[in-house]
């Protein structure tokens, strides 16, 4: 029987539906937990009241992924939910893998390195976050193999941990993880630490597209600049009046005739403090499908989440992959979400709408 899936914030839902594969169902919300196989928060981060809806259901096994981008792990929110996944699920025990060494991410003797930079001691940071005990897999451990790393966390696990942390710094470290851990009642961290599905791929989605993006991220900003030699970019102006109507209109003569950009992706010096952007963009987003908009790549995961909670979605399932992502979908509408430094220069081009002609500025 596959995991039950808890994802801390829309960016690991959206992580752990792709390693599932198509057919994925997530849910936002506690009210969704005995629907769908990934339950996924409403708001910016799981909550107790989540945790604590996916617990009684009752599953034999449960994953709780976390971590699937280069933030900073909120571990004001995520210590108390594996103390309580590991209270209410009656296992007492979490055996995690924070590495992700295909996004630059590894740890080493309980160090957390993203790109090569030292981030900090896991073991003390959770240690302090968690109210049970922490202890830690080392990575000559893990060289040595699945059963070495079965062994140490059997012995750990006997000794009164209640998390169980574990070095990675290559693919043949996580694959040895996955063959040791990988039947655990209650495992934790990247989504690739998850079973995959054997699905067949389903056919790309079609239909009217928009792209919108309130990313802030360098990344972000730099591809829809590359972007603007071929696709038509509406710069919103977050301050002004009737901002979201005016972008509206100027779709008009657009939707079902070429992919389009809304932007307020900026530069730091230039964010308009305490406008409600996220607001605006599910405003944006609720008249861009009225008018006939059937696809839409929303770049940063909190505008993702702003337009959910606009368009009411309760529930999507994972579709075909796109390049690094994935889109999920419900009867009307595909979205893609696409989170802050994914994707190489040229994504809105060529993976979201490859039927684009391209001139050479754009490549």
């Amino acid at each position: 029987m596959s995991f039950y899936g808890l994802a801390a914030t829309l960016r690991d839902a959206v992580a752990l539906a792709e390693a599932r594969g198509p057919g994925c169902k997530v849910g936002f919300g506690a009210a969704q937990a005995g629907f769908v196989e990934v339950l996924a928060p409403e708001g910016a981060d799981l909550t107790l009241a989540d945790v604590r809806a996916g617990a009684a259901l009752g599953r034999s096994r449960y994953f709780f992924t976390f971590g699937n981008h280069a933030a900073a792990f909120n571990l004001a929110s995520i210590g108390p939910i594996i103390d309580q996944l590991a209270a209410n699920t009656g296992v007492g025990f979490m055996a995690a893998c924070l590495a992700n060494p295909t996004m630059g991410r590894t740890m080493y003797q309980g160090q957390l390195f993203e790109a090569g930079h030292l981030r900090g001691d896991m073991v003390r940071a959770f240690g302090a976050a968690l109210e049970g005990n922490v202890g830690l897999v080392t990575h000559e451990i893990v060289a040595a193999g699945a059963a070495a790393i079965r062994r140490q966390c059997s012995g750990l696990k006997e000794q009164g941990k209640s998390l169980v942390l574990i070095d990675a710094i290559n693919e043949d470290d996580c694959s040895a993880i996955f063959n040791a851990v990988g039947n655990y009642a209650l495992i934790g961290g990247a989504a690739w630490l998850s079973e995959q599905a054997h699905a067949a791929a389903p056919s790309q989605p079609a239909g009217p597209i928009a792209i919108l993006s309130g990313a802030l991220d360098r990344q972000t900003i730099f591809q829809i600049g590359a972007a603007r030699c071929v696709l038509p970019v509406f710069d919103l102006e977050v301050r002004a009046p009737r901002a979201a109507e005016v972008a509206l209109e100027w779709t008009a003569d657009k939707i079902g005739k070429t992919a389009f950009i809304i932007s307020s992706s900026v530069p730091p010096d230039k964010i308009a403090e305490g406008a409600p952007v996220a607001e605006m963009f599910g405003d944006i987003a609720r008249g861009l499908v009225a008018n006939g908009v059937q696809r839409m790549v929303i770049a940063g995961s909190e505008t993702a989440q702003a337009v959910l909670l606009a368009l009411g979605i309760t529930r999507l399932q994972s579709g075909a992959n796109l390049g690094p992502l994935v889109w999920l979908e419900n009867e009307t509408l595909s979205i893609c979400v696409k989170p802050g430094g994914i994707g190489a220069k040229g994504i809105f081009l060529t993976e979201f709408e490859p039927q684009i002609c391209r001139n050479g500025a754009s490549e």
